[in-house]
This record gives structure tokens, sequence and C-alpha cells, in this order.
């Protein structure tokens, strides 16, 4: 199956807010999502589909058809209040997880027989977006940075052989990146909250195990660099079996860009503290 995405584009204003909640409660869960007057965003929602090619146009459907059908469902909430100008989040709250749910059964609905919505991405900032399927549990991603400076130099092999593999890379002195870690992380939402994660403890979870590699050399400053080249492999591979764990087995996936053209990405096992 060909899967086509078209990228549409709204704002919006939302706040987070449970009235059967008191407000210190919503302050503690929520932080400055309870502003009474709202916050806004620039969403960015990719909307994928799937099915077979028509064999006179050898399209799945027609993007201008996909364009006035998805138009038409967020014409409800460009320019709006999530919370006050709409129906759907009367009880639950609109968070990232939820509203891309709503956008699923709504955009679903409409689609001709031909076609079959197969995912959509809703991008809440451009560091924070949500992924969902119709089947299955939520995904939800966020981005992180981290610099650092690194050799490439494996001890198994002799100076000679390591300038061969490594090049550039291999100089004594070192270099460095801009590191950026994407983290996504799966399951269940939870209904109270409409969250998967607490944002907070994610981001603080995150932190503990990057801020370590933040302005240091990995080779010469991080244990776990000591015997084994840090590549832009090995690191993901440790950052992986430092934040499973640490996560309660919901990391999905991470995506580690070492460079803009040099991307990485490892799913592991997943790791549940005892």
């Amino acid at each position: 199956m060909v899967i086509a995405t078209r990228r549409f584009e709204f704002s919006a204003a939302h706040r987070y807010w449970r009235d059967d909640w008191s407000a210190a409660e919503n302050e503690r869960v929520f932080g400055p999502y309870t502003s009474p007057y709202g916050h806004g965003h620039n969403y960015i929602l990719d909307v994928s589909i799937t099915g077979q090619l028509d064999e006179r146009t050898g399209m799945v459907m027609n993007m201008t058809e996909l364009k006035a059908i998805v138009n038409e469902v967020l014409e409800e909430f460009d320019h709006k209040h999530l919370n006050f100008d709409t129906p759907y989040f009367r009880d639950q709250v609109p968070t990232t997880e939820n509203f891309v749910r709503v956008l699923w059964r709504l955009i679903a609905a409409r689609l001709p027989a031909h076609a079959r919505l197969a995912h959509l991405r809703l991008y809440e900032q451009p560091d924070l977006w949500a992924d969902y399927d119709g089947v299955g549990e939520t995904q939800f991603s966020r981005l992180y940075m981290f610099a650092s400076a690194h050799r490439l130099h494996a001890p198994a092999l002799n100076d000679a052989e390591n300038r061969e593999i490594y090049g550039k890379c291999n100089n004594p002195n070192g270099h460095g990146h801009n590191y950026t870690l994407e983290v996504t992380v799966q399951g269940e939402i939870d209904p109270a909250t409409g969250m998967l994660v607490d944002m907070a403890w994610l981001d603080q979870t995150v932190h503990s195990v990057i801020d370590p590699l933040h302005l240091h050399h990995l080779d010469n400053e991080i244990a776990a660099f000591a015997d084994r080249p840090s590549t832009a492999e090995n690191i993901i591979v440790y950052l992986w079996n430092e934040l499973a764990p640490r996560l309660a087995g919901r990391l999905a996936l991470l995506r580690l860009w070492e460079t803009r053209k040099n991307i990485f990405s490892y799913a592991g096992p997943v790791s549940v503290p005892a």
C-alpha cells in the first residue's frame, strides 16, 4: 500500500484545567498551562492516507479532495479556543494526546471508501508532538538537545587503523556536535489528565541522563565510553539503556541527530524497574 501525507496548519488556544479539581491540584499537575485565559499554538497536522492506487489517476486520493475534507474539520478549531469554542473538550483536557484522537475520529469519518486514514501526527510545538494510527496506544514525542565533544577512536584498533576508518573524526584533540535527541514514549492516556506522561517528569527524567553529557567530552569524562568508541550508534544505545528503566517501560523509540545529515534510530528492549 502506498501512503500519502499532506501537512496542514492552524492556530488555536487551549487551557489545561479540571473543574472537579481544586486550583491547587490543577496547578500542581498542569503548572503554567492552567492560566484562566489560556495560551495558544500554531499547530501542524500531518495527515497520512493509504489505499489501492486508482489505475486511471495513479493516486490513492486526489490531494485536492483530501485538503477540502481536512480543512472542513479544522475549520472547527482554527482561531478558536478549544475549551470554550468546541464541544470536544468539555469532559476531557485538550492535551495533544487527546486532540490527535479527536481529529482522527472527525477526519476518518469523512474519508471516501477507497481511502483509509493511516496515521496522524499533531505538532503542538516544533519539539513536541503526538502520533496516532487509530488502533493501539498513542505515542508522544519530545526533542532535547545537548552539546558534547568526542573523538572517534576504537581501543581495539591501532592508530593507523583508527585514522583510516574515522578520518577527521579521529583528531586527537577531538571535535563536537550539538546533538538532538527525540524521545518517543507510548502508552495509555491518563483519563484524568489527558496526558500519556507527565511532561515535567519526562523532562526531568531525560535531563537526568543527558545533562551529564552536556558540555563535556564523552570519551574523557563519561565512563561508558572509556572502552568503546563514542559513535552515534553507541551513544544512542547508551541513552536507551539509561532511559528505558527510568521511563517505566514506556520508552518506544529514540532518534539521535548527530548532524542534520546523520540520523540514528534505536528501539531496544523494554526495561521496567523492579
